[in-house]
């Protein structure tokens, strides 16, 4: 009865957009079913970053698409063999493959990559560290900071780059551990048209449309829907239903000045899952479907709009530029439960142990307002040849959030929860009325200088000036701060042949108190935190370039990290963090048809110098939090036939601690996963995915209270029709 009323409700909520989505899957079809299959529109010829599109032929079904050779940030002109810094790339092909449908689901099998669970009242949505910092702030689209707290999904995503390092010198405020960037699906003057559904246990569902529409010789309209609705598989009463729509029209795309303007919607309305709390040093040991929340009251709702308008010129082969306007609006309303031990069990049974799950509802509005100019100049001086990347990128952000408590909320048993309590006695009280708003300005340049044709050097620096202020109404507080950066880059590239790469990089980012827009007495007068990167790494092409080789060594230090003051109560930048390690991967096709993705990380984290105390027991010597030692990623596929695939791989992540304190340990695991495609028929693909074959009982993302067990054994069946 709790689940027909939930879905009931998710229906009610959605109904409006839900017709809307399906009448405009009609048009999509529509305007498949009637173009000419035989058009033959001119070919794309931007120089860099855009494929080039052959005349009636959708590249998009080809496959041995696993090496990505240039990164699609304007900012980073050369190859990525030729970058020196590590990126890894998830291209679409490996999305597909996997069944990678959330943003999270993509960045979980990269190595160095672990999930956080959210905060009921602080920060939610896609929370994850990288490279043992965090990075919910340092998520971006097109090279464009994605300020919103919500859960993201890969429909409208070529593929997803993982730049890893500080880059304050091309990002701005964050990027500790690296960045995040999501690649849009662009207008292509090629039509293609693409119908996916995709069905599994759970149950769960979901349909999506690409459609691409050349309209004269030098527009295209691209048109990419989406909806989801299941339930988890091995959860109870956990929920999600996603609605997305994403339109695009590009003028131009064959010739010098390009315009593309976009538009991307998301809603979400989803039963959030807090997980299970710790006890005695680890996750409860409970059933891994015991839910402590209740399905008929705590809800996550996202309703998400992101309009960008991009304006490119090439002035000639040598000079390009590209201005990005982004305005975004997010509306996020949640209750959750989040579940905790009472009193203090001690040896007490487990079926004597109760649990509270008060719960605390957030309502959030967030905007902003960003421009970003980048300019790229090729040019020579005397004998050295240069590549200049030089930009200004200015930014308006607010935030406007209301939080309540409950009382009077009962308790529950550990062991066997009741989901369905009586809450007629409980009240709810407002505990926070704030608002918050931050300018941004920076400016910055980097320029690459080709000494030989072996060696290069390259040089860069950004200022920052970041303008925050906050408000909290319901403690009468006003704050603000106003923080200045420079952030230096520099490296040195070997290229002794095409094939080979070695490079040393030094990188700066900077974190300041207001980085995610909150403030409070305790930080208000807190300099920003500075952290450096040093790194030195190796990249190789082998086969003729079908196979990339990248490794990398490297140490970051967190030089002037906040600690609390003992005496004063109030936070100062006396301590230090370090993290230090060593990355492989392998990436590209070993032999025709056998397509391989191996990734493995080793992190050595550790906090130098602190004055916390957590739970008595001082932090500093401890590792930092939910940063696994060792991890580990493989996907491979091979193409049996050109109508028959096979592939698998597995996620090995290393034991984590719960928080500095590394009182609690969440366990290692190894999660498995395969896959069969056939095409019947040319234009149709059938792909069958396990996740989880082995039924691993797993935990996937934590936090310092509470921790969040991983997806059961899944099924999902899937039909793709390309035309």
């Amino acid at each position: 009865m709790g689940r027909r009323r939930a879905f009931v409700r998710s229906i009610r909520r959605a109904g409006p957009f839900t017709r809307v989505f399906g009448s405009t899957v009609g048009m999509g079809l529509a305007l498949a079913a009637s173009s000419a299959w035989g058009q033959t529109p001119p070919t794309e010829s931007k120089e860099g970053k855009d494929d080039v599109s052959l005349p009636g032929v959708d590249v998009r079904g080809q496959r041995n698409q696993f090496k990505i050779e240039e990164p699609s940030l304007y900012k980073l002109p050369d190859p990525i063999k030729d970058t020196p810094q590590s990126i890894t790339v998830l291209p679409e092909q490996v999305l597909e493959e996997r069944a990678l449908f959330t943003l999270r689901d993509a960045v979980r099998t990269v190595p160095g990559i672990s999930l956080a669970a959210g905060e009921a009242g602080g920060r939610q949505g896609d929370n994850l560290t990288l490279r043992g910092f965090p990075a919910g702030n340092d998520i971006f689209i097109d090279g464009v900071r994605d300020l919103g707290q919500y859960g993201r999904d890969t429909f409208n995503l070529e593929s997803v780059e993982v730049l890893k390092g500080p880059s304050s010198v091309m990002f701005g405020r964050g990027s500790t551990g690296g960045v995040i960037n999501q690649v849009s699906k662009t207008p292509k003057l090629t039509p293609f048209y693409e119908l996916s559904g995709t069905v599994g246990s759970g149950p769960q569902g979901r349909l999506a449309v690409d459609v691409n529409q050349p309209i004269g010789g030098s527009g295209a309209l691209r048109l990419n829907l989406m909806g989801f609705k299941g339930e988890t598989p091995g959860r109870d009463y956990v929920e999600q239903q996603r609605l997305g729509a994403a339109p695009s029209f590009g003028i131009g795309l064959n010739g010098p000045t390009r315009l593309i303007v976009s538009y991307f919607y998301f809603n979400d309305d989803n039963v959030p899952d807090y997980g299970f709390p710790y006890l005695r040093g680890g996750p409860a040991p409970v059933r891994h479907e015991n839910f402590y929340g209740f399905p008929n009251r705590d809800y996550e709702h996202d309703d998400v709009h992101i309009g960008t308008v991009r304006f490119e010129h090439d002035f000639n082969e040598n000079v390009r530029l590209r201005n990005t306007l982004r305005l975004a609006m997010l509306d996020r309303g949640s209750l959750a439960s989040v579940p905790a031990i009472v009193g203090t069990p001690g040896s007490d049974p487990l079926a004597a142990i109760q649990v509270s799950r008060t719960g605390i509802q957030r309502s959030q509005q967030d905007t902003s307002v960003i421009n970003t100019t980048d300019l790229v100049a090729k040019f020579n001086t005397w004998m050295f040849k240069h590549t200049l990347v030089a930009g200004v990128e200015a930014s308006r952000e607010t935030s406007d959030v209301q939080r309540y408590t409950f009382t009077g909320v009962p308790n529950t048993s550990l062991i066997n929860p009741d989901n369905f309590s009586n809450l007629s006695g409980m009240g709810r009280a407002k505990n926070f009325n704030g608002s918050s708003g931050a300018t941004a300005v920076g400016v910055y340049a980097v320029d690459e200088m080709a000494i030989t044709d072996q060696w290069k050097i390259m040089g860069g620096l950004r200022y920052d000036l970041f303008d925050a202020d906050f408000r909290n109404r319901f403690a009468a507080q006003k704050l603000s701060r106003t923080d200045e950066a420079l952030s230096p880059r520099a490296a040195l590239v070997f290229l002794p042949t095409k094939e080979q790469t070695y490079y040393f990089s030094y990188g700066t980012s900077f974190n300041p108190s207001a980085e995610a827009l909150v403030l409070a007495l305790n930080n208000a007068s807190t300099e920003p935190e500075k952290n450096e990167t040093f790194e030195l790494g190796a990249k190789w092409d082998l086969f003729n370039g079908a196979l990339g080789i990248r490794t990398a060594v490297f140490r970051t230090y967190k030089n002037n990290a906040r600690t609390t003051d003992p005496v004063l109560g109030v936070q100062v930048t006396e301590g230090r963090q370090r993290v230090q390690g060593f990355e492989l991967e392998v990436v590209g096709q070993i032999l025709r048809g056998w397509n391989v993705f191996l990734g493995y990380a080793y992190l050595d984290s550790r906090v130098l110098d602190s004055l916390d105390i957590q739970n008595n027991v001082p932090v500093e010597g401890k590792r930092l939090a939910n940063v696994p030692e060792h991890s580990a990623s493989l996907w491979t596929t091979y193409d049996i036939t050109n109508q028959w695939q096979v592939g698998g791989g597995a996620v090995f992540v290393d034991k984590r601690y719960a928080n500095t304190d590394n009182l609690n340990v969440v366990p290692s695991y190894v999660r498995g996963d395969v896959t069969v495609a056939y095409r019947p028929i040319k234009p149709l693909e059938l792909r069958f995915n396990v996740i989880n074959i082995s039924d691993e009982k797993y935990f996937d993302a934590i936090h310092p209270s509470h921790v969040i067990p991983g997806n059961a054994r899944t099924f999902l069946l899937t039909g793709t029709w390309r035309f």
